[in-house]
């Protein structure tokens, strides 16, 4: 969740632009601002990351980033729920160059209609058992957003949040788009793991779990339930007892999206 505004008035884009003149874009630095913020909320995971990017930054440049992840923050606290991130990303990136990559962000109205339908609120809620979500193009989340916004008491009215209920599997092949999913949804609580690479030929080069997605136990929840699976299985009529030589081979993990991990013994 965003930290309380504080007294220091101050707009993240001003920043960007100040800093872009002696750089070769405000997507550039954007990009930029966006990975230092994703590897900061990242609890040190992605420290390697991180400096790969600051130091591309002179000290006094560094301070300004840093001041300008907190104005994103404050903005998001007057705004909840809203795509601040890909919002101005749009507004920055030119529009043949989106289309030339194929990034078409859904309007946030049709992404809040969408999650409306798609949701039962209060059947969920009653449930009160996780759901899994599957985002196959993320962009920066605004319809995951949008889907923790039905959840949380801004649409319920209720004094407890039920956003935790959500275990999301994001997936975009553009980095830019991956960190700014992941800072949406690490700094509005929704548990979540983000995958980079391409929805079409599944094939993933990066994957990152926020800290929400590691606090509720999604791993081992979804360890537990394929066990509670296999387990119920009658084994195949041909079924043999393997024989376990000196070496066991190591057991391998295939991702899918919208579903739970399947394990490959």
């Amino acid at each position: 969740m965003p930290l309380p505004n504080s007294k220091e008035a101050g707009d993240f884009r001003n920043t960007i632009e100040t800093l872009s003149r002696t750089k070769s874009s405000p997507v550039t630095v954007f990009s930029d601002l966006v990975r230092i913020a994703a590897c900061a909320v990242a609890c040190q995971t992605r420290e390697d990351e991180y400096h790969e990017v600051i130091k591309r930054y002179k000290p006094g440049e560094q301070v300004k980033l840093s001041k300008a992840f907190a104005y994103l923050v404050n903005e998001m606290q007057d705004h909840p729920f809203a795509d601040v991130l890909g919002e101005y990303y749009q507004d920055i990136a030119s529009k043949s160059a989106r289309d030339g990559r194929g990034e078409f962000f859904t309007p946030e109205p049709v992404s809040e209609f969408m999650a409306r339908i798609s949701l039962n609120v209060d059947e969920v809620i009653e449930n009160g058992k996780p759901i899994t979500v599957g985002e196959p193009a993320c962009g920066a989340g605004g319809m995951i957003l949008q889907l923790a916004k039905q959840l949380s008491p801004v649409v319920t009215g209720m004094e407890q949040s039920h956003v935790d209920l959500l275990r999301v599997t994001a997936q975009d092949i553009s980095p830019i788009a991956c960190d700014m999913t992941y800072v949406n949804t690490s700094l509005w609580g929704i548990p979540c793991r983000v995958l980079r690479g391409n929805t079409l030929t599944n094939e993933i080069t990066h994957g990152w779990k926020n800290v929400h997605w590691l606090r509720v136990g999604e791993d081992w929840r979804q360890a537990i339930a394929h066990l509670e699976t296999l387990m119920g299985q009658e084994p195949p009529e041909d079924y043999q007892e393997p024989r376990l030589e000196q070496e066991t081979m190591p057991q391998t993990f295939d991702y899918t999206m919208g579903e739970q991990m399947m394990f490959d013994m």
